[in-house]
């Protein structure tokens, strides 16, 4: 039973530091970055993430729950034909799967929302970051600067 608890806490551990972004303006607005589904540079990007991902299984592993590191990992989501593109906050992987809580705010679909659990296939990311609090540094994250490029566009 103290098992339990101890995994609740962590999963609510996760769920508000995957929440609770300091830096991040309360008023903000969330700009929609539309791109065809056969953008190439995009694609390669998901590639390079897909490439790279056994760097993020490797720090998940011995990581996955210290509050002194966050995972995440992109992936669509669809309702109908509407497709986005969010981040989920992840804290376990095996057989092929991680395990996680929703980390984004859906713009378009209502069958999700910050919070939620959510389980994605490997094959699925298409990108992924890791944010290491105890040395201010992060690694992966390949396509924040294209999407950037990106807006206002």
């Amino acid at each position: 039973m103290t098992k339990n608890y101890l995994k609740a806490s962590v999963v609510l551990l996760l769920v508000w530091s995957a929440c609770n972004n300091p830096k991040k303006d309360k008023a903000e607005k969330v700009e929609v970055i539309n791109l065809k589904t056969d953008d190439e540079k995009f694609l390669a990007l998901k590639d390079t993430a897909q490439a790279k991902l056994n760097i993020f299984l490797d720090s998940l592993k011995p990581h996955a729950l210290d509050s002194n590191y966050r995972f995440l990992v992109k992936s669509d989501f669809a309702e109908g034909k509407d497709h986005e593109h969010m981040w989920s906050v992840v804290y376990k992987y095996a057989d092929g799967k991680f395990t996680g809580i929703f980390a984004d705010s859906a713009v378009y679909l209502k069958n999700i929302k910050m919070g939620d659990h959510v389980l994605i296939n490997q094959k699925d990311v298409e990108d992924w970051a890791i944010y290491d609090y105890k040395r201010n540094t992060d690694m992966g994250n390949f396509s924040d600067k294209y999407l950037r490029s990106k807006q206002g566009k």
